[in-house]
């Protein structure tokens, strides 16, 4: 091969040169499909060009018909790559597959076998010959084009028209943005060919020169000013049609200087105006009297909120979100705006309101009552224990002591209905917020020993012994006695209650203030000072999924439990409260068949709550 120096092989160098640059910029989103197409039209524009540029270069007949047959992979290849652009483009991606271009292809294939066997039978070209030209100083080759030469190019052109008609169309139907995205695809498409169709029809001002390749300089220019101003491949009108047309939130776009070049159909429902006459106007003229609505959000370029607008027909609720628009340098070009009705979540929302105050109204009204209720359910209670005891005494001794069992009977049922209705009346008047402390300094050791004697006889039913280990140094409490022998009650009671035959200990220290954590939670209560009292059992024990529910009303560990033991649920709950007003807590550790500890911690000194 011989070369020379023309420098008409400059100008498609320049174009594969450009060519390479915006290859340079689609290359990092290539696993795009919209991409991959883009990039596959612009690798054909590069090695049409860069040959082309080599064939003008070359001197011998030899070279130049061996650079120009490997130019037609570019030539063959560019418009298959144009028209699945332009299918995925405008959102046709479905007629992109074999069964629509197989026949395009095969057709094509038969092109490039003729290129290649042409010396045989002259169908791409019947004469081809080296000539010299002494004004443009240059070698060319000189010869008409062969039946399947003709035929290739009314493929190509075809192929190429498609293309174009279904970019056009896409540039009609879109807003500006789009349109400028579609213009630069245009531009950069229909100059090559065009130049093409000049050269064919020898038209062209220097039909010695192919300026096919020379105008991709052109196309290069135009893709790379509509990938980097416009986002040619970022946001494609295909997208806009499947997403914003059917969205039922309401899109604004603004560009940089905040006027409106998009809107969809459900922002235009909400404006209440065509897009023609939304198309350029500023936010504020959207929405009249919003000034403040509008100055508030003036500034943001990111925004994540709710909005009320009153346009005379009542409050509406939106959620509305604003994002900025960046391109690939992060300079700002402009913002969407994103509006969602939320008025039925609003009105829910007020519904469910309502509705847990009522209940909480019903809930303050029910434990009212039954607080309220507390003389009238206790008074005749303690008339019938006071009357059945009273004629238990008189029948001690007489002909008629066979009464007495059910005198008995009748004695312990009304302690234990009586119970229950003291349970569920503390209940009410802690949740009615009734409960009141009444402090004072207590003496612990007589208070224990006296709980102790109470529970005794429980503890022979059920054949358990109790334990006191009491600190000498135990002293006094500033708490409500009452209270605080309610709890101890209780825990012993149901330490009683859950053993039998084992032992029940009662534990009461002083303590330095270390943390008290239950289940795992952040610390409930921290003092300087406190007293511990712990009541240990070696009973049935609580499993760790019991354990978690343990301090809630109306429950106990299960059904069996409720069966066998007896009870409402209520002592632990209500003795949490107790603790808790007292600025202590209650927590239990527990192993399922060994027993259970419950650990109630109360400061020193109890204040007012």
């Amino acid at each position: 091969m011989v070369w020379y120096y023309t420098p008409y092989a400059m100008l498609p160098l320049f174009a594969a040169i450009t060519s390479l640059a915006t290859l340079r910029l689609a290359w990092p989103r290539r696993k795009l499909p919209l991409v991959r197409a883009f990039i596959a039209l612009v690798v054909g524009s590069i090695i049409w060009s860069s040959l082309n540029a080599l064939e003008l270069s070359n001197a011998t007949f030899a070279g130049k018909l061996l650079l120009l047959r490997l130019q037609y992979i570019g030539i063959i290849g560019i418009p298959f790559a144009w028209l699945a652009f332009a299918l995925i483009y405008s959102g046709h991606v479905r007629w992109l597959n074999w069964r629509t271009l197989a026949l395009p292809i095969a057709w094509q294939v038969v092109t490039a076998i003729g290129l290649v066997t042409n010396e045989r039978h002259g169908l791409i070209w019947p004469k081809l010959e080296l000539r010299y030209d002494d004004a443009l100083d240059i070698y060319y080759l000189f010869g008409g084009n062969g039946l399947l030469w003709y035929f290739h190019a009314a493929l190509s052109y075809t192929l190429i028209l498609i293309g174009t008609v279904l970019i056009f169309r896409s540039l009609l139907r879109s807003p500006p943005l789009y349109r400028f995205q579609a213009l630069a695809l245009l531009a950069g498409v229909l100059l090559p060919w065009i130049a093409s169709i000049l050269y064919v029809t020898k038209l062209s001002p220097l039909p010695q020169l192919d300026p096919t390749p020379i105008a991709f300089a052109f196309t290069g220019v135009a893709f790379l000013i509509g990938i980097t101003r416009f986002q040619m491949l970022n946001i494609v009108p295909a997208a806009r049609d499947t997403v914003l047309e059917h969205m039922g939130d309401a899109v604004l776009v603004l560009d940089d200087e905040r006027r409106v070049v998009d809107a969809n159909p459900a922002a235009l429902r909400l404006i209440g105006r065509p897009i023609s006459e939304v198309m350029g106007l500023m936010v504020s003229d959207l929405l009249p009297g919003q000034e403040r609505l509008i100055a508030r959000f003036r500034d943001l370029s990111t925004v994540a909120t709710e909005i009320t607008l009153d346009r005379g027909r009542g409050q509406e609720h939106y959620d509305l979100r604003i994002s900025p628009v960046s391109d690939r340098r992060g300079h700002v070009t402009g913002r969407v705006i994103v509006l969602r009705d939320i008025g039925a979540q609003k009105r829910f929302e007020a519904e469910l309101q309502q509705a847990k105050e009522d209940a909480e109204a019903a809930s303050r009204a029910k434990s009212a009552f039954l607080a309220n209720m507390s003389h009238e359910l206790r008074t005749p209670l303690n008339a019938i224990i006071g009357y059945s005891e009273m004629v238990e005494e008189e029948l001690v001794g007489s002909e008629r002591d066979d009464l007495l069992p059910d005198l008995r009977k009748i004695t312990g049922s009304g302690r234990h209905l009586l119970a229950l209705i003291s349970d569920l009346l503390d209940l009410s008047k802690i949740e009615a917020g009734k409960m009141e402390l009444e402090l004072g300094w207590v003496e612990l050791l007589p208070l224990l020993h006296e709980v102790a004697a109470t529970v005794e006889p429980q503890l022979h039913q059920r054949g358990n012994s109790l334990e006191l280990r009491i600190a000498p140094d135990l002293g006094a409490l500033h708490a409500d006695p009452t209270r605080l022998r309610q709890v101890l009650l209780n825990l012993l009671s149901n330490a009683v209650k859950f053993t039998e035959g084992g032992t029940v200990t009662l534990r009461a220290r002083r303590d330095d203030g270390r943390p008290m954590t239950d289940d795992g939670e952040d610390v409930v209560v921290v003092h300087l000072s406190s007293v511990v009292f712990e009541v240990c059992d070696t009973g049935i024990g609580i499993s760790a999924e019991q354990l978690e529910r343990l301090f809630q009303p109306f429950t106990q560990a299960d059904a069996s439990t409720t069966r066998r033991y007896g009870g409402t649920g209520l002592g632990l709950a209500i003795s949490r409260h107790f603790c808790r007003m007292m600025g202590g807590d209650i927590v239990a550790t527990s192993v399922l068949g060994q027993g259970s500890t419950f650990t109630v911690r109360l400061p020193a000194g109890v204040r007012e709550a």
